[in-house]
C-alpha cells in the first residue's frame, strides 16, 4: 500500500472529503489504527519466533536493536506474578530507605509516597538539632 492509497482512504474516512482538516482527522485516526495493527502482527510473530527457540539476541538483531531493547518491548509489563508482587512491594516500601512493609515496620503514608517509623523518627531528631542549632 503506497501513500495515495492510504490518502486516498482517509479521504473516503473524512466526513468532508474537501477538507483538508477532516482528511487529516481521518489519516490520524486510520494512522492509529494501522500502527496498532502493526503492532499485534509484531508482537504475535516475535511470540510465534520465541516458541521456535529464536533468542532475545536474534530477536533484537532482526530490529537493528540489542537484546534487552527487544526484551523490555516485547515482554509484557507483569509478565508473572512475582513480577507484579515485586513492583508491589517496591512501591509500598519508604520512599527515604526503601524499607519494605512488614508487619513491624509502621508506615505514613502521604500525597507522594511513605515514609517508615524509622525514619520519622530520624527526621524529628534532625529538626530537633536544627532547632537547637538556632
Amino acid at each position: 500500500m503506497d501513500q495515495s492509497d492510504l490518502l486516498e482512504r482517509a479521504r473516503r474516512r473524512s466526513s468532508d472529503p474537501t477538507d483538508p482538516l477532516e482528511i487529516l482527522t481521518a489519516a490520524i485516526a486510520l494512522s492509529t489504527e494501522l500502527s496498532s495493527e502493526a503492532d499485534i502482527l509484531l508482537d504475535q510473530a516475535v511470540r510465534d519466533a520465541r516458541e521456535a527457540g529464536a533468542s532475545w539476541n536474534v530477536i533484537g538483531e532482526r530490529f537493528g536493536f540489542s537484546k534487552q531493547a527487544a526484551r523490555k518491548r516485547f515482554t509484557p509489563p507483569f509478565a508473572g506474578r512475582h513480577l507484579a508482587n515485586r513492583r508491589k512491594k517496591r512501591d509500598a516500601s519508604c520512599s527515604f530507605c526503601r524499607t519494605p512493609p512488614g508487619p513491624r515496620v509502621h508506615m505514613v503514608h502521604g500525597e507522594g509516597g511513605r515514609i517508615c517509623d524509622k525514619c520519622v523518627a530520624l527526621a524529628g531528631e534532625i529538626v530537633a538539632d536544627l532547632a537547637k542549632r538556632r
